[in-house]
């Protein structure tokens, strides 16, 4: 008995480190854009996200007393088909929050989803509202409104860069949420998709968002490069050169775009890695990229108070 007390009492206190998770919808009390109005069942499965009804973001905030103020909303990858939520999400924002940096897993609607109405806008609509709520919510989390950015790997990289070049908010909305700034502060991209352009691109992510034969237009509009400007937030940018799905040109091709608009940008290419580095086991070194973020962010916002 006495060994049991012990192993609940070890549980309940390791359960006490965790830290805290929220689920927000991203539309509730609001009419959501972008809908045929058809009911939508979320489908959730071995660690992934299929399908999503009502989309959401989940927070995971740090310990008391550890709240550095900054916010990262986070895009898992998955080819626009499906969201590796644990891996690409939750790991990375238990490790935000050991940072001291609230993260936000967020779960947008997918393009193939039979109640959107246009697959290449849904996402970056989503990703705007959550930007929105979190500088609605600011004082009650212990966010600075000027601190929110957005972190995304693979297809996620896209989406979150798409909430970055877009010239304004995607939606017409009527609460006060809506009216309130809806581009990221900073963005973190990991092995992101960037180009919608043959021969580098990820033909799987393109079709989800524009079909199997998009015109010059769609190309140029999705792809991430062609539409920085000089209101583009800073950015930094991981990559690894033997990256078989998403090329490291895609990375390449943003890092020159946002340099020659003037805006600061950071890129790191490691020789190996694969896709997606280091959010799973990967060829040592690859697991860097942590540290350099943690570093990016410490001269973005001041060090971290140890």
């Amino acid at each position: 008995m006495k060994r049991l007390f012990c192993l609940f009492s070890a549980l309940f206190a390791a359960a006490a480190t965790l830290p805290a998770q929220e689920r927000i919808e991203l539309w509730q009390g609001s009419a959501m854009p972008n809908s045929r109005g058809i009911e939508v069942a979320d489908s959730i499965a071995n660690h992934r996200v299929y399908r999503v009804g009502r989309p959401a973001m989940y927070r995971v905030a740090p310990a008391p007393g550890r709240n550095r103020g900054i916010a990262v909303v986070i895009c898992p990858g998955g080819g626009y088909q499906r969201y590796a939520w644990e891996v690409a999400g939750f790991d990375i924002a238990r490790w935000l929050a050991g940072e001291g940096i609230t993260g936000f897993v967020l779960t947008a609607r997918l393009p193939g989803s039979p109640d959107v109405v246009d697959p290449a806008t849904v996402g970056t609509q989503d990703l705007q509202r959550a930007l929105q709520l979190i500088r609605a919510n600011a004082e009650r989390w212990g966010i600075d409104p000027n601190r929110v950015g957005v972190e995304g790997s693979s297809a996620g990289g896209h989406l979150a860069a798409s909430a970055g070049v877009a010239p304004q908010c995607l939606y017409t909305g009527t609460d006060a949420v809506s009216k309130l700034p809806c581009r990221p502060d900073f963005m973190i991209l990991v092995s992101p998709v960037v180009s919608m352009r043959d021969g580098i691109t990820h033909r799987g992510s393109r079709e989800q968002l524009c079909g199997k034969s998009p015109d010059e237009a769609q190309l140029a509009r999705l792809s991430i490069d062609e539409q920085a400007t000089a209101q583009t937030p800073t950015t930094l940018l991981v990559h690894a050169d033997d990256d078989r799905s998403v090329p490291a040109e895609n990375s390449i091709r943003l890092y020159r775009a946002l340099h020659a608009c003037g805006v600061p940008a950071t890129l790191h290419i490691f020789p190996k890695g694969g896709h997606a580095i280091s959010l799973e086991k990967q060829p040592a070194g690859t697991e860097l990229w942590k540290p350099v973020v943690e570093r990016w962010m410490d001269l973005l916002y001041g060090e971290q108070q140890k």
